[in-house]
């Protein structure tokens, strides 16, 4: 199950050193903080000083910044940028009372886009490029990335030597997502309600009027992590086979 806490909501500044390194992996982006620069949005730079302005609560910053990997080997920039805002947070300690004002982020935007999850090396490039383009979409659109998430399948399915049209009297028809699902072979069982799944919640992502959420989006990723991870990610084979082994002798 992939962590959603690590990418929602809005966190103060210290917290955003949280997320992967989009190219190694194997490493935490961290925050650089001589090139974090925030302003005021437009509407409150504007209003800022009309008497009906309240602030600190109505304030809306804008956000960039600059995120480096730790891992010396890798040294990957990655550039981030979102919203903001104030809240106001009360402390109490040894009887004293005492009322601060903290900044909390959002991002919106990564380059190069954040992993939400690892994509197997053996993915096919036309399903990472979905995958990814779900991915930069995350933080912006719900539905758009959920719709990439279903191309991210419909792609996977014509790897998987699916057909994507039929002949009807004479005439060639195209199938649809759910058609195709439904022509999965038997050894790709484990993998089709999943894919099914997957299906009901791109049609969501593309019909006017669906309203879908974050969790709904994440829903997708750990079912098509799950999908990639049986279909190419090979770290558990050995013992598949071996399980296999020992099935056909009932014994060791």
């Amino acid at each position: 199950m992939i962590d959603r806490t690590l990418y929602k909501g809005y966190s103060s500044k210290e917290g955003m050193s949280k997320w992967q390194c989009p190219t190694c992996y194997s490493s935490l982006l961290q925050l650089d903080n001589d090139k974090f620069i925030v302003e005021y949005n437009s509407g409150t730079a504007v209003n800022y000083h009309e008497d009906w302005f309240d602030a600190p609560e109505m304030i809306v910053y804008t956000f960039t910044t600059l995120l480096h990997c730790t891992n010396k080997n890798c040294k990957e920039v990655v550039t981030c940028s979102g919203t903001g805002y104030v809240e106001e947070e009360y402390y109490s300690e040894y009887g004293h009372h005492e009322r601060r004002y903290e900044d909390y982020f959002k991002p919106f935007y990564f380059y190069p886009t954040l992993h939400i999850f690892q994509i197997p090396e053996k993915t096919p490039e036309d399903v990472k490029e979905a995958i990814l383009a779900s991915f930069s979409m995350v933080f912006t659109n719900y539905s758009t990335a959920a719709n990439q998430i279903r191309i991210a399948l419909e792609c996977l399915l014509t790897h998987l030597k699916i057909n994507r049209t039929k002949i009807i009297k004479r005439k060639r028809k195209r199938l649809n997502l759910h058609e195709r699902i439904a022509l999965l072979p038997v050894r790709f069982q484990k993998i089709k309600d999943v894919c099914m799944a997957i299906k009901w919640l791109g049609n969501a992502g593309s019909h006017c009027g669906d309203k879908m959420t974050f969790d709904d989006v994440f829903d997708g990723y750990d079912m098509l992590s799950f999908i990639l991870d049986e279909l190419y990610d090979n770290k558990h084979e050995h013992v598949k086979k071996l399980a296999k082994k020992i099935n056909k002798k009932k014994g060791v």
